[in-house]
């Protein structure tokens, strides 16, 4: 996938650096545009809304000296300090009693600051709050009058810093100025708490469980079966079954690496001979081998008290049918596989018993079956398949280096003519075979590397020639390996093209994808700008979705599931909108069908001025701007609703603003018809929902214009100084 370029569209990355400095320091502040009239409130933290107890709908639009705060006891004067600041565009801090939404009244520090672009001229003000107690805790805003935001963006901040009289402000807040936390609100203050998640942490476990599990038949849908079970049955998709699987699969490993090796090298290995007449526990692999066959026992037991799912789909944990179905399958391979043969034979002491203990033991080799069905479960990734067949390949190679030494062994000492492949070997490297000396020759180490070796030259059909086979059995047995070697070489390294193709099935769709997007810029000419948001946008989406139209996937499930889907995928916009809270469950399901979610890059406008206002639109996550003649009028954040009021309006309206993502969006859209439609069909619902809508922007354009048409800067001074002015004058001592 090429490097992303970067949103070229412009972007407001002022305003979303101060939301999300101050947010991380948890402030309580406004934001208010002084280009607009009335020095409008743009933007409001939750820590206001939770300070006044206004909401977010409550608080936009409205003017920046908050006399809606205003009550009896707030003192005029401070009132006119506020006025004042604003109207004189000044840094000031006043300390003013403000009340609440329910009348309860607070003291805190109101920090006035305002912002100027490189012309001097103000854009904005910033209005802190912090609560006074004993100690004014409005210090914790003194980083604000030193440097500005170390980062990426300096540049960009320096074009809005306040001159002359103003100072620069500051976005960097110091660790220090969090040390002297703000008091805690008092109790009529009622803290916003969000809808309590569901804990889905057995989730989490049932899916770990699911993965890891080795059972065949391991579905999360059986899990929601309660049977009555014994105590001691033990589940099939539980977190111990899927460890044990696990542990008996290292065993199996163990197994199949190991018993072909000690077979073939160990069996008449004098050291081994020695350790064996010294007693069983001498040998370190006698108590490896023994302990893996008291696991594979006790996996047998396992097996007798663990449930499985029968033919009808149902959880079986009658200790007596998962007897049954055991015996019926897979016990007669587990029990040959965990007897002890060396053990129940040893002390023997012949040379035919030892043959015959190497070739028992190899009946452990039977659960590799068992393993092979259980694993066929991660035949659908990719990777896990290929590296799974070069771990196939190798062990084939290593079964039959045992075996190809195991006939140059045999052989050896009935050569007339010592021209086995072995003498052959002892010759080449200088260890040759003294047959009157038990302990002459190549090692065990020059032995099975060379074995080795030969095998996986011959099954690769690379061989060079320097080990090769001279007697008949040698050669019949490398006629045999170069068949294998042939249908192995088909069914794997004949299969790896496949595999990373299919590994990079994804990149293969992306470009294919955008060769579409620039064959549609290409024959209609788009131009340059739009040309390089069109290919952006599309990067992002398909990083986003990777390739993947939710919307055909979902299509693809039965109505009554789509239904479930969609209520999953808008639980927290119903569950946390206070105008759903009042629906049935029937409701829900009909509301979350008809909302479409959709991703909007920076830079992307949602909706342009005059366009009719054909849905309603939930923001749930990033932050967006809305404009007027390129005037920032509000800025809306998660949880934030905007659109029209439906049902004030028998026709749609038209937007009065542009609203353009500041961020990455997520947004719930329903349409008008469609919502008016499930009000239609819940009756009891409607007047419920109607009557606890706020929209924290109304978009619909009542007066056919904007309030900035035709006025310049100089009148938009005016007309702010006019109204702070005059209001201040009535309320000045």
């Amino acid at each position: 996938m090429p490097v992303r370029r970067g949103h070229v569209a412009p972007q407001n990355t002022f305003l979303g650096i101060i939301i999300k400095k101050f947010e991380g320091q948890n402030k309580k502040f406004i934001i208010a545009n002084a280009r607009v009239q009335n020095c409008a409130i743009i933007y409001c933290n939750d820590g206001f809304c939770e300070m006044t107890g206004f909401s977010r709908p409550d608080v936009m639009q409205r003017p920046c000296t908050c006399d809606f705060l205003h009550g009896e006891f707030t003192n005029r004067h401070a009132i006119a300090q506020v006025a004042q600041a604003l109207m004189g565009s000044e840094e000031r801090k006043v300390e003013i009693t403000y009340h609440r939404k329910d009348g309860s009244d607070f003291l805190c520090n109101t920090h006035i600051i305002p912002v100027k672009n490189e012309e001097g001229m103000v854009m904005m003000f910033i209005l802190n709050f912090d609560y006074i107690l004993e100690e004014d805790s409005s210090d914790s805003l003194e980083g604000l009058n030193h440097t500005l935001l170390g980062s990426t963006s300096d540049s960009h901040l320096n074009r809005y810093s306040t001159i002359n009289k103003i100072p620069l402000i500051t976005l960097n807040f110091s660790e220090a100025n969090n040390d002297k936390k703000c008091p805690s609100p008092p109790s009529s203050e009622k803290a916003i708490i969000a809808p309590k998640v569901k804990d889905r942490t057995h989730n989490v476990t049932d899916k770990v469980t699911q993965v890891l599990s080795l059972g065949a038949d391991v579905l999360p849908e059986y899990k929601l079966q309660t049977p009555r079970m014994d105590k001691l049955t033990i589940l099939h998709y539980s977190p111990f079954k899927a460890v044990w699987d696990w542990l008996i699969l290292l065993l199996v490993i163990y197994t199949a690496i190991f018993t072909p090796y000690s077979a073939a090298f160990l069996l008449n290995d004098l050291e081994e001979q020695k350790r064996r007449e010294c007693g069983y526990s001498c040998s370190p692999l006698n108590v490896v081998d023994l302990m893996v066959d008291i696991m594979f026992i006790v996996d047998i037991l396992i097996n007798f008290r663990t449930t499985y799912v029968n033919l009808n789909e149902e959880v079986v944990s009658h200790p007596a049918k998962i007897a049954i179905h055991y015996f019926k399958g897979w016990f007669l391979i587990d029990m040959v596989a965990a007897i002890p043969f060396d053990l129940l034979i040893f002390g023997s002491g012949s040379e035919e018993t030892t043959t015959l203990i190497g070739l028992l033991k190899t009946a452990r080799l039977l659960r590799l079956v068992r393993v092979a069905r259980k694993l066929d479960r991660y035949s659908e990734y990719g990777a896990a398949v290929l590296m799974l067949l070069m771990c196939i390949f190798a062990l084939i190679a290593h079964w039959l280096a045992c075996i190809w030494y195991a006939i140059g062994n045999v052989e050896k000492p009935y050569l007339e003519h010592k021209i086995g492949w072995l003498d052959n070997l002892g010759v080449s490297i200088g260890k040759r075979y003294n047959y009157s000396d038990p302990s002459s020759g190549p090692s065990i180490k020059d032995k099975y590397v060379t074995a080795l070796y030969f095998t996986f030259s011959s099954l690769t059909s690379v061989g060079f020639g320097n080990v090769s086979p001279n007697t008949n059995s040698e050669k019949i047995f490398s006629i045999c390996v170069m068949l294998i070697g042939s249908l192995m070489y088909a069914s794997i390294f004949g299969n790896v093209s496949a595999i990373i193709q299919r590994l990079y099935s994804g990149t293969a769709r992306y470009h294919l994808q955008m060769l579409r997007v620039k064959e549609f810029i290409r024959f209609h000419q788009i131009p340059n700008p739009l040309r390089q948001r069109l290919e952006e946008y599309f990067q992002h989406a398909w990083n986003y979705t990777n390739g993947i139209d939710m919307n055909m996937v979902l299509k693809g499930f039965p109505e009554c599931l789509q239904a479930d889907i969609c209520l999953h995928l808008n639980a927290t916009l119903l569950q946390g909108c206070k105008a759903f809270q009042g629906a049935t469950k029937g409701c829900l399901r009909a509301l979350a069908m008809r909302f479409k979610t959709t991703h909007s890059p920076p830079g992307d406008t949602l909706v342009h001025c005059g366009d009719v206002l054909t849905a309603l639109y939930f923001l749930s996550r990033g932050s967006i701007e809305i404009l007027k003649e390129d005037i920032v009028v509000a800025i809306l954040g998660k949880n934030d609703i905007f659109g029209e009021m439906i049902h004030l309006y028998a026709k749609p309206g038209k937007a009065n603003a542009d609203v353009r993502a500041l961020s990455y969006c997520d947004l719930h859209t329903i349409q008008r018809e469609e919502i008016l439609e499930v009000l239609d069909m819940y009756p009891e619902f409607a007047d419920y929902f109607l009557s606890n809508l706020e929209l924290t922007f109304n978009l619909r354009d009542e007066s056919g214009k904007v309030n900035t048409d035709g006025l310049t800067d100089r009148h938009m001074e005016g007309q702010k100084d006019g109204w702070i002015g005059g209001w201040m004058d009535g309320w000045t001592m």
